[in-house]
């Protein structure tokens, strides 16, 4: 198959782009609006940028005409959100968050999640999440039918359970632990599957 992207509806783009870039850790993204309203919702156009400041970047489509998702709006408004991982045994509450319910509704509620407060920011996180991290939006692109968010990550909440052995280097999560659940096309979902490690060789001696 040969096509310009440029022949493809947006819809067949998504389509295409969700099913070829696989699979996609998803962001879990609490925000707060101006009113109070604790807001929940995952986002699968997700990945880490930096280390020093340690940072990620989030992309939120816009609701078509209805303008922005509660997610952009919070963020907008408020300045931060949090992220949190979600594991192969949060998915029906995951996907009962990503519904589109009025902003008036907070998802925590709709999919029986109790919020915990944010320790540096006034965004929620869900009580179960196993690892999470409070952010700080520095910059943000409008991408027209799409926003993306760069936030700087404050701080850390990860759970002493999914932790691998202090080996002296810093903190390491244990991938087998945490149990991520992962993003396909369409309705499709994955877990972690086979773990194996690929040790890269050395370069041969210029000697």
């Amino acid at each position: 198959m040969y096509v310009p992207s440029d022949q493809l509806s947006g819809r067949a783009v998504y389509r295409l782009m969700t099913s070829l870039l696989v699979p996609r850790p998803i962001a879990w993204v609490g925000t707060q609006s101006r009113d109070g309203v604790a807001n929940l919702a995952p986002f699968s156009y997700f990945m880490g940028v930096s280390s020093r400041p340690p940072a990620l970047a989030i992309s939120v489509a816009r609701l078509g005409r209805a303008g922005l998702k509660d997610t952009a709006r919070n963020i907008l408004d408020t300045g931060v959100f949090s992220v949190s991982m979600v594991s192969q045994g949060q998915g029906a509450a995951m996907v009962e968050s990503s519904l589109s319910w009025p902003a008036s509704v907070s998802e925590f509620d709709a999919a029986g999640l109790q919020p915990i407060p944010g320790e540096t920011i006034d965004a929620p996180r869900p009580a179960g999440a196993l690892a999470a991290m409070e952010c700080r939006l520095i910059h943000q692109h409008d991408l027209g039918s799409t926003h993306l968010f760069v936030g700087e990550v404050l701080c850390f909440h990860v759970a002493d359970a999914v932790l691998a052995p202090d080996d002296g280097q810093g903190p390491q999560v244990d991938p087998r632990k945490l149990d991520p659940l992962a993003r396909l096309g369409g309705i499709q979902y994955a877990g972690l599957g086979e773990v194996f490690s690929l040790v890269p060789p050395k370069l041969p001696d210029d000697g």
